[in-house]
């Protein structure tokens, strides 16, 4: 089955910079490691994509629609298709007490918060600093390797797929789903239930649910705590073995 818009996805990639060959973004740990980006608070991993949703950036979505299961496809991506052609409007000069008032030392290269938007300083000079509010990658091309992994077509692997996208930290097959008509129940694991944010983590997820799942009207989650672990049971010796205990006693 072909993707097509609307369906869940896991997806690998590799986005390098054309100019240059430098790798920009990745999901494959492997291919950090050799690029030199690796991050090791990042979890490296197939991405969870709801093709036509905008997840990622315009190029890649366009060539994933009507790829295969487990396709690779590599492809050229122009700068209106990635993160836009640079917008010289978008470059405004300010005065450098601006910033100072603010407790930020200029320097080339920074980003900074500047009327509710995130720019970087680009120029430093005779009171003046240039801010630059393109994004970083815009006016880039870029070379991408991409490949399908699976297509996700059950409704609870849907909703494991959605909690592990807001909640990282809980690993898949810990996660256990199960679907009581219309009512999604979802227990997570205990190592997430004191989590910075897991409560706005959750009402993110119903969220997701309620948007891409129209099937499920309510959304339980379940929190089982193990207050201690049952005991194991010593196993009973059977008739056999009782004779030969009792036989042994009695041998002089």
């Amino acid at each position: 089955m072909p993707a097509s818009k609307g369906n869940f996805l896991l997806v690998d990639y590799v986005l390098k910079a054309k100019d240059t060959g430098e790798t920009i973004d990745t999901t494959m740990e492997e291919k950090a490691k050799e690029a030199g980006i690796y991050k090791p608070e990042l979890i490296y991993e197939p991405k969870l994509v709801i093709l036509g949703e905008g997840w990622l950036i315009k190029g890649l979505e366009e060539a994933l629609e009507g790829m295969e299961e487990g396709q690779e496809k590599e492809v050229e991506i122009p700068p209106e298709k990635a993160y836009g052609d640079r917008d010289p409007n978008k470059v405004r000069i300010v005065p450098a007490k601006e910033l100072s008032r603010r407790g930020i030392t200029p320097r080339i290269g920074i980003r900074v918060e500047y009327g509710g938007q995130v720019a970087i300083i680009r120029g430093v000079g005779s009171g003046r600093i240039t801010l630059d509010f393109n994004h970083p990658l815009s006016g880039k091309s870029f070379q991408a390797y991409i490949k399908l992994n699976k297509i996700i077509k059950e409704t609870a692997d849907k909703i494991k797929e959605l909690v592990h996208r807001r909640i990282p930290a809980a690993s898949k097959d810990k996660i256990m789903v199960s679907l009581l008509g219309n009512m999604a129940v979802i227990e997570l694991p205990e190592e997430v239930f004191t989590l910075e944010d897991i409560q706005f983590a959750k009402k993110g997820i119903a969220r997701d649910i309620e948007r891409y799942l129209t099937d499920i009207t309510s959304v339980q989650f379940i929190e089982t705590y193990v207050v201690r672990k049952p005991k194991k049971q010593e196993a009973k010796p059977s008739e056999e073995e009782r004779e030969q205990e009792k036989a042994h006693k009695e041998t002089p």
